[in-house]
């Protein structure tokens, strides 16, 4: 899709963001450039493309933000995830014991604006998924950006996948960086009326889930606005009882337990 204009601010767009973020691929990669066997490969819509870099033109969307908007205004929010992965990836075995993010324990005694920051990330990166799919960005989505106080439709939640992090090893799964598909709600009357959205992105087993103007899954996790301290981790099986199966014989290292038997 051509996009003339920053959907943020209205500025030509001229910057492109990441598909997937930079420092989650070079956390698991390195900074590059990546040759032979053990070069990251990227899948989209049954095409295999092996990434040479961090910065690989497969690995960002078309021109959709102006610079400004992509780099100075919402570099506090890409800290603020950067600072979230880390901490998660220190602190693993914590996480997915207590099923529970503290964000004092991430950000510090400032967690309650940098986890607004964080949100605000997730509330990027949603727009961008819209806009690289033809969808409008709702007004509530981008009018959130330049204030501390805000209104949206646009909920999010946490969840652990399950399959990923009982079937992959450790150094597979981290490096398993990705964006689900979206999905959009529609009236029978008028399917060419998205009413909500539904989509979610993750690494390694850590999933991030986006609802906009539909209600999360329950089982997906705690709602969050970035508007509490703490929020809770949903639990999530993707795989069939037959590809958890299959899987299990593919992935060295996996620990087969299905929903079912635990």
């Amino acid at each position: 899709m051509t996009q003339k204009t920053c959907w943020i601010c209205g500025a030509p767009a001229s910057s492109k963001e990441h598909r997937l973020k930079k420092a989650d691929i070079q956390r698991a990669y390195g900074r590059g450039p990546y040759r032979g066997d053990e070069s990251p490969v990227h899948f989209f819509s049954g095409k295999q493309t092996v990434i040479q870099g961090p910065d690989s033109k497969t690995l960002k969307y078309d021109a959709f933000l102006c610079h400004q908007c992509n780099t100075a205004t919402t570099q506090p929010f890409d800290k603020a995830y950067d600072q979230l992965i880390c901490w998660i990836f220190a602190h693993e075995d914590k996480v997915l014991q207590c099923r529970l993010i503290d964000f004092e324990e991430v950000y510090g005694a400032n967690f309650a604006s940098q986890q607004t920051d964080l949100y605000k990330y997730f509330a990027k990166s949603f727009g961008c998924r819209l806009i690289d799919a033809g969808c409008e960005v709702p007004k509530d989505v981008v009018e959130l950006f330049p204030v501390s106080n805000f209104r949206t439709a646009l909920r999010i939640t946490f969840s652990v996948n399950e399959d990923v992090l009982r079937l992959m090893p450790k150094n597979w799964r981290d490096g398993f960086i990705g964006k689900g598909q979206l999905l959009y709600y529609a009236s029978p009357d008028a399917p060419e009326v998205h009413t909500g959205y539904a989509w979610d992105e993750h690494v390694s087993w850590f999933t991030i889930h986006c609802w906009y103007d539909v209600h999360p899954w329950p089982k997906l996790g705690a709602t969050w606005v970035a508007d509490s301290q703490c929020v809770y981790l949903g639990s999530n099986f993707p795989l069939t009882d037959d590809q958890r199966s299959e899987y299990s014989k593919l992935m060295p290292g996996s620990q087969m337990n299905s929903p079912e038997n635990e």
